[in-house]
């Protein structure tokens, strides 16, 4: 399976999909009860990458460059495509083969916009 960030398909080794309760307003009532307003529930992924080459690392690190990126995969729910935030900047671990640079151990988190 492959999974499109800011238009450029990428193959992934493991995706972990999640549907999350964004709460906001946050309050107690004065008998001490908590008191929420909920917004909606967002997508949550964790994507973890296989060998990256070094042209395809430095592909995922420009896409992954505006704080907004629409990123499109298939969940159990069907084809999602959305706008989503990167929370981390995508790092790995460093490896040279045959003198060719590769990265492993890239792993991304995004929350939906």
């Amino acid at each position: 399976m492959t999974i499109k960030i800011g238009g450029t398909d990428f193959e992934y080794a493991d995706m972990n999909v999640k549907r999350e309760l964004r709460k906001t307003d946050i309050r107690y009532n004065t008998q001490g009860d908590m008191l929420i307003d909920m917004v909606r529930r967002k997508y949550s992924l964790e994507v973890t990458f296989g060998l990256l080459t070094e042209t395809e690392m430095n592909i995922l690190r420009s896409r992954c460059e505006q704080i907004f990126v629409v990123v499109e995969f298939e969940a159990p729910e069907g084809y999602i495509k959305k706008e989503f935030h990167v929370m981390n900047e995508p790092a790995g671990e460093l490896t040279t083969v045959n003198r060719v640079k590769l990265y492993g151990g890239v792993k991304l988190l995004f929350k939906e916009k």
